[in-house]
């Protein structure tokens, strides 16, 4: 293997590894709640099923964008209207609503194992050389999962919320400038 690829299987690793790592504190931070704050509001007027399905939600979209770019097409996600950002959380927020935790957390579960089959589907090269849309779409889930883990350990902490990093939601992560 020639220095070049070796350097490219390194970032795939590291790429995976930092998205493991991400989801893996969303579920510890998620395992630490309590089972009242399943159902009730947790952080702002989002129980902790409704955070847990908003994240499989826009996972699931990554991971279409993923087949989109794999099969030649432009993925929907880059044309969405960050002005009905809201508008879109809350729509597939109550979707889920009369789901029961086990499904969301099953929904979660299920959506990281469609990107990981994406993933596994793309070279060392097309997922992690400069400007790559797709390593841009698996930041932006590595992102999403911090920023959510983060919220969950500043409302276990008592605090009232915590500090945000990413340029702020999937969709601004995901779409190249």
């Amino acid at each position: 293997m020639d220095d070049d690829a070796r350097a490219l299987a390194d970032e795939r690793r590291r790429l995976l590894h930092e998205l493991e790592v991400e989801r893996n504190q969303l579920i510890r931070n998620i395992e630490t709640c309590r089972i009242r704050d399943i159902d009730r509001p947790f952080i702002g007027d989002w129980s902790l099923r409704d955070i847990v399905g908003h994240v499989s939600s826009w996972e699931a979209e990554v991971v279409t964008a993923f087949r989109d770019i794999r099969e030649e097409r432009r993925p929907v996600l880059y044309d969405f209207d960050n002005d009905k950002l809201d508008e879109w959380n809350r729509d597939h927020v109550e979707r889920k609503r009369d789901l029961d935790f086990s499904s969301v957390m099953h929904q979660l579960h299920g959506g990281r194992g469609r990107l990981l089959e994406e993933i596994e589907l793309v070279s060392d090269y097309d997922l992690t050389h400069d400007g790559s849309r797709r390593a841009l779409l698996v930041r932006s889930v590595i992102d999403h999962d911090r920023e959510h883990w983060h919220d969950i350990a500043a409302r276990l902490a008592g605090m009232s919320g915590a500090r945000h990093e990413g340029r702020g939601s999937v969709v601004e992560d995901a779409t190249p400038a």
